[in-house]
């Protein structure tokens, strides 16, 4: 088989596996997502760039904390996707969108990151979206974890253990961020064990991979060489794993207030 023929193959497949109307949401929510990523950061967060907001308002160590914040806000159109077209690999698609327009931009403009990591973020969202995390006793599993993780959070800030700053300095005013992060781990923890939502776990998941990874691979003088100091990790980590299930939660929320005011009959939380 030649290569076009393969190529014609593959795009006949993913023609009969996703509908007109399902490509159309995939390609809409990538450019959405790129947008967001891109452009739409600077109005929504606080002090308009990611380490202003992470290091200037809520007092967060570093390093690392602001760099995922863009990839963080894309995993609701991420989880949107999923829920919209209610089918595995809408959301690497929608991955995939974002990934090749921030190539466009790149290579036109000569102006943006290009993170590749997105397309990572969804996959690991898909992959979690397979499971059945939504089933008992399974779905135990992400309430107590994102508890305890919030719990760390708070009893670090409670003990003076708290670090500020992108070098990790001691804190020298409230750690306002590990307030906010504790206090909505444990909000999460208490409305996920009411109403599993296993993206919700995926979308934390990613942004843990997505935060973790960028401190074993992108440090200037080798690897593991921008790893933060001790007690700076447990509350990025739980920062992380709160961005991206906060985002999740999000895009549940919108779906379902879609639904509500289109009269569509109650659905199960996870279509898939």
């Amino acid at each position: 088989m030649t290569e076009k023929n393969s190529n014609q193959c593959l795009t006949e497949k993913v023609r009969n596996y996703f509908t007109g109307t399902d490509l159309g949401i995939i390609f809409a929510l990538g450019i959405v997502a790129f947008i967001t990523g891109r452009y739409g950061l600077a109005y929504i967060l606080p002090g308009g760039t990611a380490p202003s907001f992470v290091h200037g308002f809520l007092k967060l160590p570093g390093p690392g904390a602001g760099i995922f914040i863009g990839s963080a806000f894309i995993c609701v159109w991420f989880v949107l996707g999923l829920l919209l077209v209610k089918k595995p690999g809408a959301a690497i698609g929608v991955g995939i969108v974002t990934y090749l327009l921030m190539l466009a931009g790149s290579l036109i403009l000569g102006t943006g990151r290009l993170d590749w990591l997105v397309v990572m973020v969804a996959i690991i969202i898909e992959i979690f979206g397979l499971l059945a995390l939504e089933k008992k006793p399974w779905s135990y599993i992400f309430p107590v974890f994102i508890g305890l993780m919030g719990l760390i959070t708070l009893i670090l800030m409670a003990t003076g253990n708290a670090k500020m700053g992108e070098n990790g300095a001691a804190a020298t005013v409230f750690p306002l961020g590990y307030a906010v992060t504790g206090i909505l781990a444990l909000c999460i923890c208490a409305l996920c064990y009411m109403y599993p939502m296993k993206y919700v776990f995926g979308a934390g998941a990613a942004e843990m991979f997505y935060i973790t990874f960028c401190w074993l691979f992108n440090g200037k003088s080798g690897f593991a060489t921008w790893v933060p100091v001790t007690p700076a990790i447990p509350v990025l980590l739980t920062f992380a794993l709160v961005c991206g299930s906060t985002m999740a939660l999000i895009a549940y929320g919108g779906y379902h207030l879609w639904m509500s005011y289109n009269k569509v009959p109650a659905i199960d939380t996870d279509p898939n």
